[in-house]
C-alpha cells in the first residue's frame, strides 16, 4: 500500500491497481474506440461518445485497513449523461446495476428508493476526508443535519451511497469527489427513483470527462422527500461558515 503524493486522504494497494487493469483490458477489448477515466491510470481520450469510467476500490482505505466498506464501481457516459452502472460489494455478495430508463437492480431484481417520510426517522450519511479547506463546512453541516435525523453513518465509501440505493439509508453526501466517485453512483440513484446533485442542489457537469480528472465535486444521493431540506440545511451551513469568516 501507498499513499497518494497528491492527496494523502488517498491509498492506492496493489488490488486497485490489479483491478483497475482487468476493468481497463476487458473494456478495451469489447470497445477499443470508447474513452475511459480511471482513477488509477488517468484518462485514454476516446473516438465515440461514450466514456467509461472506473473506480478499481472505492474505499480503498478501508479495504486496506481490513474493514468490509469497500466497492468496485464502473459507470458509463454518453457524451455528458450518465447512461450505465454498476457498482459491487464484494464481502456482502451484492451487486448493483442501472441503465437509463431500465431501472436499477440489487442481485437482479429492482430497486425503488421510497420516496416519502419523516425524515426524522431516517438515517443518513456524511463522508468526511480530512481536507482543512472543508473541515468547517462539513461539521457545520452536520450541526445542522444531526438533530433532524434519527442517526448519522460514515464509511466514506460507495457502501454508504448503495444503501441510499436500497432504501437502508434516506441520503448520502459527500463533499470531496472525483468523476469516477459520481458516475456509476448518479445512475444507480437515479433508476432507483432517487435524486442525486451536488450538494447545493445543482446538477453535476460531466461534459468532456477525460478533461475532468481533476475536478472536485460534492455529492446529494437521497430520496426525493428530503432532497430539499438537506439542500437547504446546507445552504445555510455554507452561509454561516462564510459569515463567521
Amino acid at each position: 500500500m501507498r499513499v497518494k503524493a497528491e492527496d494523502a486522504d488517498q491509498v492506492v494497494t496493489p488490488t486497485d491497481t490489479a483491478v483497475s487493469a482487468f476493468l481497463k483490458h476487458r473494456i478495451h477489448d469489447r470497445f477499443p474506440d470508447d474513452g475511459i477515466v480511471d482513477e488509477e491510470s488517468g484518462p485514454v481520450r476516446g473516438t465515440t461518445p461514450v466514456t467509461w469510467v472506473i473506480d478499481p476500490i472505492d474505499g480503498s482505505s478501508n479495504f486496506a485497513a481490513g474493514a468490509p466498506l469497500y466497492g468496485v464501481m464502473v459507470g458509463v457516459l454518453h457524451r455528458a449523461r450518465p447512461v450505465a452502472g454498476a457498482v459491487a460489494l464484494p464481502v456482502f455478495v451484492e451487486t448493483y446495476v442501472a441503465q437509463a430508463g431500465h431501472g436499477a437492480f440489487l442481485n437482479g431484481s429492482r430497486l425503488t428508493i421510497r420516496g416519502d417520510g419523516d425524515m426524522a426517522q431516517d438515517l443518513i450519511s456524511y463522508g468526511i476526508d480530512v481536507h482543512q479547506e472543508d473541515i468547517d463546512l462539513d461539521f457545520r453541516a452536520l450541526r445542522l443535519l444531526a438533530p433532524r435525523c434519527r442517526g448519522l453513518r460514515m464509511s466514506n465509501s460507495i457502501f454508504d451511497c448503495m444503501m441510499v440505493a436500497k432504501s437502508a439509508y434516506t441520503a448520502f453526501m459527500h463533499r470531496h469527489n472525483r468523476l469516477w466517485d459520481c458516475v456509476a453512483a448518479q445512475i444507480i440513484i437515479e433508476e432507483a427513483g432517487g435524486i442525486f446533485t451536488d450538494m447545493e442542489g445543482r446538477r453535476l457537469d460531466y461534459t468532456d470527462p477525460t478533461a475532468r480528472i481533476n475536478d472536485v465535486y460534492s455529492m446529494l444521493a437521497c430520496a426525493p422527500h428530503v432532497h430539499d431540506t438537506i439542500k437547504d440545511l446546507i445552504r445555510e451551513s455554507s452561509s454561516r461558515s462564510a459569515r463567521n469568516g
